[in-house]
């Protein structure tokens, strides 16, 4: 029996272009039309307040602009709010939970305690 109160998460597999996308990117007849612009996060990491040791960090690892996972669940999960964010591969979902873990840690992180669960044993080392 399944809970009646547990979301079923989408398969982004499976995404088709609704009406209201295919409206917003000038296209009615039902194929995907490149556009003449490239969307630009307006934020960045420094507009996040995080420590400057991370800002550093995030810098030299080369990474100018959050990505949008990153820009809507990095905030949520600073103030202790349990986040659950789903994206396809290689939108940055891991570094939302460690630049929140590592923005949470305290001078002195001997009590500091974090647990992550990961599906595949391949996934756990690479995290």
């Amino acid at each position: 029996m399944v809970d009646k109160k547990t979301v079923d998460l989408p398969d982004f597999d499976d995404y088709e272009l609704g009406d209201d996308d295919q409206v917003q990117n000038g296209n009615t007849n039902g194929t995907a039309k490149p556009t003449a612009y490239t969307g630009v996060h307006s934020t960045s990491f420094k507009d996040m307040l995080l420590k400057p040791e991370i800002l550093q960090s995030i810098v030299d690892c080369g990474f100018e602009h959050p990505s949008d996972v990153q820009q809507r669940c990095i905030p949520v999960a600073m103030l202790g709010t349990d986040v659950l964010c789903q994206a396809v591969s290689g939108m940055g979902k891991t570094a939302v939970f460690v630049l929140t873990i590592l923005q949470n840690m305290t001078e002195d992180p001997k009590p500091a305690s974090a647990i992550i669960l990961c599906h595949t044993r391949e996934l756990a080392y690479q995290i």
